[in-house]
């Protein structure tokens, strides 16, 4: 890939880059704050104030009504655990989920197979009504975030948690800035190979699609949703979701060796950092 179609291609996802979302933590007393969750457990959520790396807080379920995710999927504890309907409506929809080959009225579910011309995936998550949202492919494949050694491994500026298109044009103004090939980062090349608008997905948003897995909650997964959504996969051809092996994001960790990964079951831990040179599942993400 030439260092010219590299700069279009930063400069094309910078301007297409949406503003960044956040989670959002509401207490039992009904006080909010705008956050970034780092884990979640029956017990206790661990997170860090927006836009911000240290300190970590540590806060126990007991005193959390709920969490509201960027793409509006809700995880209650405590005293808001009997109004978890978001998590019902998603467990609905996950469970009817067939191949759509035109959006419905309503638009797109999510759980169901997103078929625009030659763009095919399952939905992740969905806004206005489903007439928009985030797929991921239907098929995935096991690469290294980078294949430098780990001695020459440096920061690139991946630092987005929730979009991954902006990490994806920081790798490419990197690539071009030091007449690199893309190909010394395995998973973000293979996720750009898909063609336009594919990208590795940032550490936020492989969790979201844990999530969606999972029927709408990281705290009480449902085994029916979950087959299901393989099944869908299935069904159209793709390959069905891992839910012990670990996922690559496009999200660089806090060292230049390191960049952030999930996985899709919902035993500890949801995310954390690891080597750049190790090889996990990638899956590509698109916007529609």
């Amino acid at each position: 890939m030439s260092r010219k179609i590299l700069l279009l291609l930063a400069v094309t996802l910078i301007s297409a880059t949406e503003l960044v979302a956040q989670d959002l933590l509401v207490r039992n007393d009904g006080s909010s704050q705008r956050v970034t969750v780092l884990k979640v457990s029956s017990k206790k959520v661990k997170y860090v104030r927006y836009r911000t790396e240290k300190p970590v807080y540590v806060l126990s379920t007991d005193e959390i009504r709920y969490i509201e995710y960027p793409d509006g999927e809700r995880d209650y504890f405590g005293a808001g655990a009997q109004h978890s309907d978001n998590q019902q409506v998603a467990t609905k929809s996950a469970a009817s989920a067939n191949v759509a080959v035109q959006p419905a009225e309503s638009g797109y579910k999510v759980g169901e197979i997103y078929r625009e011309g030659d763009v095919v995936g399952i939905v992740v998550s969905t806004t206005d009504e489903g007439r928009h949202g985030v797929i991921a492919s239907l098929d995935e494949a096991c690469l290294a975030w980078s294949s430098k050694p780990r001695r020459e491994m440096e920061k690139v500026g991946c630092a987005d948690r929730m979009d991954g298109r902006n990490n994806m044009a920081k790798i490419a103004e990197y690539v071009a800035a030091n007449s690199l090939s893309l190909s010394e980062f395995p998973a973000a090349e293979w996720c750009a190979s898909k063609g336009e608008g594919w990208y590795l997905p940032a550490i936020n948003e492989v969790w979201i699609l844990g999530t969606a897995f999972n029927g709408g909650s990281r705290v009480a997964f449902k085994r029916a949703v979950r087959k299901q959504f393989n099944a869908t996969l299935r069904n159209a051809g793709g390959r069905p979701l891992n839910d012990i092996m670990f996922y690559h994001s496009s999200t660089e960790g806090a060292k230049s060796t390191q960049s952030f990964y999930s996985h899709m079951g919902s035993a500890q831990p949801e995310i954390d950092e690891g080597s750049k040179g190790d090889k996990l599942f990638v899956r590509a993400f698109r916007r529609f």
